[in-house]
């Protein structure tokens, strides 16, 4: 009941869940219905403004709220969108700037609609010119002098409901002038944004290939340090095997000098009754065993060291090695074949 008192638009303000933005689509439908001829994309653009405030079923009642152009419902707009904060407000005018001049010309009433609301959000007039150059793409139009009576004769009105047959012509080609100026405008706008996608398309190729060549070089630079690394490994390794082989052979050959330092010794002695003749003696200490060893001592000791010194070991080495190798296998296999005869 007590709703019953406020304006349509006060109602619906009242139930808004965002107030600022009822208000900002009561003041572009107020630039929508003065425009010269309004078009269905910019019905559809308001369309897309009310969804979003949940104002879709309401944007009837605030065209025809606008279409009266009731200054207490504008008034009331404007202080909500001043009460509001700052920073949203010059994007509000940029919206107010693109509804105006949608269809490639701005009417006598929304040239100081538009002036009306760049004052109110506190916009400089040198400001307002600028970004109404910015949004267009051409400057801003002086207005025209509302005391002459050819201004008020621009604009349209609901009073002069019968026109002549020469003004209908005239108003006709100039609506279609209009229109041609916006389908010119919109497809030069589509054009420079299927430039930009292939543009941005580009870039992204570029950048594509780029990292590909990157990655390449990267990869290329790690397969080359793996390289290196597997060359430094099979160097070193053949190091060790070369040291190690060195090492055997030196072992080796300490322990021939040693049984030969040992036959010696026992020539120099003398024979004695409790030892073997001296051929046995000499092939003991071939197989390094003592006067007491067995048949199974023998077969032992044969078979470690046939296969100490047997000569594939020391295949690919020096041609010298290979023949101390030989015979020192051969003297083995003789000192062998004696020992297991007299056994």
């Amino acid at each position: 009941m007590a709703l019953a008192r406020f304006s349509p638009f006060e109602t619906l303000l009242l139930k808004s869940q965002d107030q600022r933005q009822s208000a900002e689509l009561l003041l572009l439908a107020w630039v929508f219905v003065n425009k010269y001829q309004a078009l269905d994309e910019d019905r559809r653009y308001l369309e897309s403004l009310a969804r979003r405030v949940h104002h879709v079923q309401d944007l009837v009642t605030l065209i025809e709220a606008a279409r009266r152009t009731d200054l207490g419902d504008i008034q009331l707009a404007a202080e909500v969108l001043l009460r509001d904060n700052a920073a949203t407000r010059p994007a509000f005018l940029r919206q107010a700037i693109v509804l105006a001049t949608s269809d490639g010309a701005l009417s006598l009433r929304n040239h100081h609609i538009l002036r009306f609301l760049a004052d109110l959000i506190s916009v400089a007039p040198g400001d307002f010119s600028h970004l109404y150059q910015e949004v267009t793409g051409h400057p801003l139009e002086a207005p025209g002098d509302p005391s002459r009576h050819a201004y008020w004769a621009d604009a349209p009105s609901d009073s002069n409901e019968a026109a002549s047959a020469e003004s209908s012509s005239a108003t006709a080609d100039t609506e279609s002038a209009i229109r041609s100026g916006w389908r010119e405008r919109a497809r030069q706008r589509a054009e420079r944004q299927r430039e930009a996608r292939q543009h941005k398309r580009d870039q992204e190729r570029q950048q594509a290939e780029a990292r590909q060549r990157q990655q390449e070089a990267e990869a290329h630079a790690a397969h080359e340090r793996e390289q290196a690394r597997l060359a430094q490994e099979r160097e070193r390794r053949a190091r060790e095997e070369a040291r190690r082989r060195e090492e055997q052979r030196q072992q080796d050959q300490k322990r021939y000098e040693e049984a030969r330092q040992r036959q010696r010794e026992q020539a120099q002695s003398g024979a004695h009754g409790d030892h073997p003749p001296y051929r046995v003696r000499l092939a003991l200490l071939e197989l390094e065993l003592d006067n007491s060893a067995s048949r199974i001592d023998i077969k032992r000791a044969y078979r470690r060291l046939a296969q100490r010194h047997h000569p594939d070991r020391f295949h690919g080495q020096s041609e010298w090695r290979l023949r101390l190798a030989s015979q020192r296998f051969q003297r083995i296999k003789n000192a062998y074949d004696l020992l297991m005869r007299d056994a």
